[in-house]
């Protein structure tokens, strides 16, 4: 190493280690404003415990509330790659979120994902303005999956259990059994047909996510009963009569 260069090379040490440093002393609580600001403020950590670095806390979202725990690698921040892993919370009773996500530049993946979440948590991550409200736990499994635009690839499954649906207007709520969404990635697009088992509608559809176009939703739901009268009336609010059922279409474009 040249005397010139050996002074560039201390800099970029002494930096590496202030940036692990400050990670290691960030409050937890700093991931609350940044997930505020992502969601509009539909999503809160709460309860927060630690640093940045490993911590806990509750995610909050209305009523829905979880616990999530976190542990964050050190050595990737020095390549500015951030690496992390949501990990059992051993003061939780029951399912905890596990999986390993990294970001690296544009790139963002998924790798052993086995996470379930209470339903309202995505609907209120989606952010204002959806016409109805959702209950149930939705399950997330991935083996591996990158979203890389333009050359995302991989696969997950997302089964939507005991889900439930609701008009804001309305009190009447719509049993939908378990939501089954087969995900591909695939370029530039996420996307998947959606189907269901039990409920008392039949629900086929799709979904898709583009890079630049953001998420498009559009399902068909039909009765299993022609005669349930509250059922179609709810229907009739939240969709577009087509042939034996309702069309539901929701757009949310990239911000």
């Amino acid at each position: 190493m040249t005397p010139a260069r050996r002074p560039l090379v201390i800099v970029a040490a002494v930096a590496g280690v202030a940036t692990i440093v400050a990670a290691w002393l960030a409050p937890a609580a700093l991931v609350d404003s940044r997930l505020a600001q992502i969601t509009g403020g539909g999503v809160r950590l709460v309860d927060t415990e630690g640093t940045v670095w490993r911590a806990r806390g509750n995610l909050v979202a209305g009523t829905a509330r979880m616990s999530v725990a976190w542990r964050l690698e050190a050595w990737p921040l020095l390549r500015r790659e951030l690496r992390f892993h949501l990990v059992p919370d051993a003061s939780t009773v029951g399912e905890s979120p596990r999986a390993g996500i990294a970001i690296v530049g544009g790139r963002v993946s998924f790798r052993d994902v086995d996470a379930t979440f209470p339903a309202a948590l995505f609907a209120a991550a989606a952010g204002p303005g959806a016409p109805w409200v959702v209950g149930g736990n939705v399950r997330v499994n991935a083996v591996a999956m990158n979203w890389a635009p333009p050359s995302s690839d991989g696969e997950a499954h997302v089964q939507w259990r005991q889900a439930r649906l609701a008009a804001v207007q309305s009190t009447v709520s719509l049993d939908l059994g378990d939501v089954s969404l087969p995900l591909k990635a695939d370029g530039d697009r996420l996307f998947g047909t959606v189907s269901n088992d039990g409920g008392d509608l039949s629900v086929r559809g799709d979904f898709t996510f583009g890079a630049t176009e953001g998420a498009e939703v559009s399902l068909l739901l039909t009765p299993r009963r022609a005669d349930n009268v509250d059922l179609v009336q709810v229907l009739s609010v939240l969709g577009t009569a087509e042939g034996t059922g309702w069309r539901i279409r929701w757009k949310r474009p990239i911000r």
